[in-house]
């Protein structure tokens, strides 16, 4: 597995390094990379040596970042890159051109501006990666996975290639998955359907219909927390009741504030 870790060297992207690394190891090894993006400021070239001494910081920084986690993930390849560009359309552009297969980030952090959150960049690497996102908030401690909690809706999962990640971690952990369909209050259970039961055979799973309580994200998350879950997962279709979480700054902001690794596929 290759996974592309952008870090701004705050405490959550850096807690978000070792939750990977460990999470990798477990997984079988695989290959790491640390994207750094430096802000980017017009200025005049008479100061462009401060670019260097941002760059050279970084680079030891990092250097020291991976020599500690080396000693948690000994089989793993670590690598880093540092580039002067905005982090939204660099992380997608270069997660794409070096063929990566998950993009791993913090819940918060990677933009200079304070009031801009991650959902904003993470919101981008969704909708244009079309890679699997998983997010660590600040507060998790790394445990091998037992409970994966993936959320659905009625619309149907007509490629079962999206649910590989997920299957894949069922398969080194012997994990099991809980489905849940969220459901409004004059909307019917979800019941296990011909297609459901042929995706998810070769796993152990149950399906859950919950009725929402409050917003999605909280509905989600209680549950999550109700079965000690230790991945949630959802799937972006367009238009689609997950899009709705991004329609507003504050549900954007409830999304990110789940208290548990977040993963997100791609239809």
């Amino acid at each position: 597995m290759k996974i592309l870790c952008p870090i701004d060297f705050s405490q959550v992207s850096v807690k978000a390094a070792g939750w990977t690394t460990r999470f990798l190891n477990d997984v079988g090894g695989g290959e790491i990379t640390f994207l750094h993006c430096m802000e980017t400021q017009h200025r005049s070239s008479m100061f462009s040596h401060m670019d260097d001494l941002l760059k050279e910081n970084a680079t030891r920084d990092l250097e020291m970042l991976i020599s500690e986690l080396k000693k948690l993930g000994p089989d793993i390849k670590f690598s880093h890159h540092i580039i002067r560009a905005e982090p939204k359309e660099y992380i997608v552009s270069y997660s794409r051109h070096q063929h990566y297969d998950w993009i791993v980030t913090g819940t918060k952090g990677l933009t200079a501006l304070k009031d801009v959150t991650i959902g904003s960049v993470t919101e981008y690497c969704i909708k244009e990666s079309g890679k699997p996102v998983l997010t660590i908030p600040d507060n998790i401690t790394y445990r091998k996975v037992q409970t994966l909690v993936l959320g659905i809706d009625s619309k149907l999962i007509e490629n079962k290639e999206i649910l590989q990640p997920i299957f894949s971690i069922c398969n080194v952990f012997d994990a099991n998955i809980r489905l849940v369909h969220i459901r409004e209050d004059d909307e019917e259970k979800m019941t296990l359907d011909a297609a459901l039961d042929e995706f998810f055979r070769d796993v152990d799973f149950v399906l859950d219909s919950v009725k929402k309580s409050g917003s999605i994200s909280s509905t989600l998350s209680e549950y999550a927390k109700k079965h000690d879950a230790d991945i949630l997962c959802m799937i972006h279709h367009r238009k689609n009741w997950f899009q709705e979480l991004f329609k507003r700054s504050i549900t954007k902001m409830e999304l990110f504030d789940i208290d548990r690794p977040l993963l997100i596929l791609t239809d």
